[in-house]
């Protein structure tokens, strides 16, 4: 999906609405007008940022390499260029900079999506805890499910996504874990096996042995989400 940079200036924030369609709005820089075909990915895009910075604020101050994480996966999941991929950075930025309004932003997202867009943004939103705060636990549990119940997620579905996205060995979506090894789904075994090694080489335990044990556990953490997703493409691809 392409064209992301372009919607912000042609009213995308007229359509997402409140407080994200504020700060969009403001980014766009002129009076914002109804006249655009949104797609899915506009508004899961504009969404998902602006639910990632309630985890990201958990944090006393989130860190440049969380935000540059929560970008680079969203722009390859979504497929965006290097303009897209700018904006997004710059949007991320902004709605760090204020108070949003998590009922607020339910609402408006409720009135242009359906239960299987915003059952589609819970998972999406599982995938980047767990990429930028290491495995759920009772903290990042609770946020999500404030943020299933405002968004009126039927009881059994949060459920189904709680069961599959806690503990040491989540079930992941497949498209999240092909932008968790920075490929795209119609990529060749060996680019995937490629893709792999090199994180497993920029994960590897020698190469942080002179940090704390917190650090020491996050990049163990991060290994083990890698190691998901390849076996979960691999199972996928019978490879």
């Amino acid at each position: 999906m392409k064209g992301w940079s372009k919607a912000v200036g042609a009213g995308l924030g007229y359509f997402v609405g409140g407080p994200i369609g504020a700060v969009l709005g403001y980014m766009a820089g002129h009076k914002l007008t109804p006249k655009l075909h949104v797609q899915e990915g506009h508004l899961l895009t504009a969404n998902l940022l602006g639910f990632t910075t309630l985890f990201l604020k958990t944090n006393t101050a989130p860190s440049s390499e969380e935000s540059s994480e929560t970008v680079r996966f969203i722009s390859r999941l979504f497929r965006f260029d290097a303009e897209d991929e700018n904006m997004a950075r710059e949007l991320l930025q902004r709605l760090l900079e204020v108070e949003l309004d998590m009922h607020a932003m339910a609402r408006t997202f409720k009135n242009h999506s359906d239960v299987q867009m915003r059952n589609r943004l819970l998972e999406i939103l599982a995938t980047l805890c767990l990429l930028i705060q290491g495995p759920l636990h009772d903290r990042q549990l609770t946020l999500l499910h404030r943020i299933a119940e405002a968004l009126n997620l039927p009881p059994s579905q949060w459920q189904v996504i709680k069961s599959r996205y806690r503990g040491t060995s989540p079930q992941l979506d497949l498209a999240c874990c092909y932008a968790l090894l920075d490929v795209y789904p119609e990529v060749s075994e060996e680019e995937i096996s490629t893709a792999y090694r090199r994180l497993a080489k920029n994960y590897h335990p020698d190469h942080f042995a002179h940090l704390d044990q917190v650090g020491q556990r996050r990049h163990a953490e991060r290994m083990t989400l890698i190691n998901a997703a390849y076996e979960t493409i691999r199972a996928d691809r019978k490879i």
